[in-house]
């Protein structure tokens, strides 16, 4: 990681330029009031969907009894985490997968070839996704969440989302349209915490990256 400076913003922006997912609609700021134009004060509302940009996606995304954010355990959020990169591939299986060693506990987030995705400002179709059995192994590993740098682990040809669904079950939230181009595979601390509203199946967060080393309460 040399001399690069910590926390690391793994966060799109949420801008006229951001890709959306088909369906989605597109987020809009809204200026309310402004300063500039003779008002007392500045004020603006945001109108945005829960899976646009980079977000979080509940158990309840996908399950009807699934958890849903505010019922997950803060822990879900915030934690060690290990980059890993899977660049070069259309898919990734489970043979990219059975040898990796990832410490229990810890968030896996997928680096892929979507990370130069990201800021096109179209969704592309072609991204790299997860299969089933990949993310089963990737279960095995007890995360805390998996999370990779596009809208979606499954491919967009389909509606049973099998490998979302596998981690859904097992009662784990999964983070995607992570902004991983510049991050160096290897071991750091991870927040990413959801808007606190009752019975939300999803939401925009701001991710970060922490150095690996900080591991206290207070010491980020």
């Amino acid at each position: 990681m040399g001399t690069r400076r910590f926390p690391l913003d793994i966060t799109v922006s949420i801008d006229g330029g951001l890709a959306v997912y088909p369906g989605d609609a597109a987020p809009r700021v809204h200026r309310v009031s402004s300063i500039a134009e003779g008002a007392a004060l500045t004020a603006s509302s945001l109108e945005l969907g829960c899976h646009v940009g980079t977000h979080v996606d509940a158990p309840s995304h996908f399950l009807r009894d699934g958890a849903a954010l505010d019922q997950l355990p803060l822990a879900h959020f915030h934690g060690p985490a290990q980059v890993i990169d899977m660049d070069g591939r259309d898919a990734i299986t489970a043979k990219d997968v059975q040898s990796l060693s990832v410490p229990a506990g810890a968030h896996i987030l997928l680096k892929t070839k979507n990370s130069r995705f990201l800021k096109q400002g179209t969704f592309r179709d072609d991204y790299c996704c997860v299969t089933p059995e990949a993310a089963e192994i990737l279960l095995g590993l007890a995360p805390l969440s998996i999370g990779i740098d596009y809208y979606s682990l499954d491919p967009p040809d389909g509606d049973s989302f099998p490998a979302h669904m596998a981690v859904a079950r097992r009662g784990l939230p999964v983070f995607v349209c992570l902004d991983l181009a510049d991050v160096e595979p290897g071991e750091y601390r991870f927040s990413a915490f959801p808007l606190k509203i009752p019975g939300l199946e999803g939401s925009p967060v701001r991710a970060v990256l922490f150095a690996g080393e900080i591991v206290e309460a207070g010491k980020v």
